[in-house]
């Protein structure tokens, strides 16, 4: 009997596909949880559902759990460690995206796009030309903070604007990093020296990582980009410390809460650019997490070992020694 792939989405997608030639027992349904479909998962692709100890005992027959994308929050992975459960994510998915949304971000905060722009689409067009004073990426200093897949995407994709590159990581192996790339495990280095400090760093440990303390270190002219999540960020300190223009600036593309509400007092500053935490939604990055999502189930099925892309791949590891 072929392996069983729960998928809880409303409709057919290329994973399904993938998967379905491989040989695998697809069945699509929408939510709410089907357990009798549960129970016989051998794989589940989760959507949007939190994975909970709950979630897990019904699962009595599940091996792996393959998600779109690379956040993991949903997840409870210490509970899927003790379910034996490989917790899967897609982490080169939308690497290339986020990267690329980071560096238009940058760019946009830097050349006051946001304020520019608003000005000129009024009914009576304010050329504010000589208001709004915009700055090169030439020689400045940037630090990026959590130097994975997309902190080193970032740091490539700014080498071409000759800025000065520091890149913060308490557990980034300091051997692999590009020559043109400092390295420090010190925050509040990484912090003190920057003129644009971007945030690449997630997972609970990364919670209210900048806070009123770490945005003190920083230069009163200095921006601060965050696509990761919105709790990395401690926002009440963001927007106190933007009113009383300790920073320049911020552009963010995730809040505390989502979506944004409409009293949030970042979307009444003008120096501050903001996206509706679309930076990993693009084509390419959708067609590679459908991709990476049925490899991990095939992978694991064919080979026998957990995948490298299961975040308790050396939990589960050491249980089977």
């Amino acid at each position: 009997m072929n392996e069983l792939v729960y998928m809880i989405s409303d409709k057919k997608n290329p994973a399904s596909d993938y998967l379905q030639e491989a040989g695998f027992n697809v069945v699509i349904k929408a939510l709410p949880i089907d357990e009798e479909l549960l129970s016989q998962a051998y794989a589940l692709v989760p959507g949007f559902i939190n994975i909970n100890e709950e979630i897990l005992q019904k699962a009595k027959n599940l091996k792996i759990i393959s998600k779109f994308g690379v956040g993991m929050d949903r997840i409870d992975i210490p509970a899927c460690t003790r379910h034996h459960v490989a917790a899967c994510n897609t982490p080169l998915s939308n690497y290339i995206s986020v990267a690329e949304h980071t560096l238009a971000l940058i760019l946009g905060a830097a050349k006051k796009l946001y304020p520019i722009s608003i000005n000129l689409h009024k009914t009576d067009p304010d050329w504010a030309k000589s208001r709004y004073s915009a700055i090169e990426l030439y020689g400045k200093t940037i630090s990026i903070i959590g130097f994975g897949n997309i902190g080193k995407r970032v740091a490539r994709l700014l080498s071409g604007f000759d800025m000065n590159i520091i890149a913060y990581d308490p557990y980034g192996d300091e051997n692999n990093v590009p020559e043109y790339v400092e390295f420090t495990r010190d925050l509040d280095y990484a912090l003190k020296q920057a003129d644009f400090v971007t945030i690449h760093a997630s997972g609970d440990s990364a919670h209210h990582l900048i806070g009123e303390k770490q945005l003190s270190l920083m230069k009163q002219e200095a921006i601060l980009i965050n696509t990761t999540r919105g709790h990395v960020i401690d926002e009440e300190a963001l927007i106190k410390a933007l009113k009383e223009k300790r920073i320049a600036g911020a552009a963010l593309d995730v809040f505390a809460k989502e979506p944004i509400e409409a009293g949030n007092e970042l979307l009444e500053m003008e120096n501050v650019l903001v996206t509706p935490h679309n930076a990993a939604h693009t084509p390419e990055a959708s067609m590679r997490s459908q991709y990476e999502v049925a490899q991990n189930i095939i992978d694991f099925r064919d080979s026998g070992t957990i995948p490298k892309t299961a975040l308790n791949r050396k939990e589960l590891l050491q249980a089977d020694n």
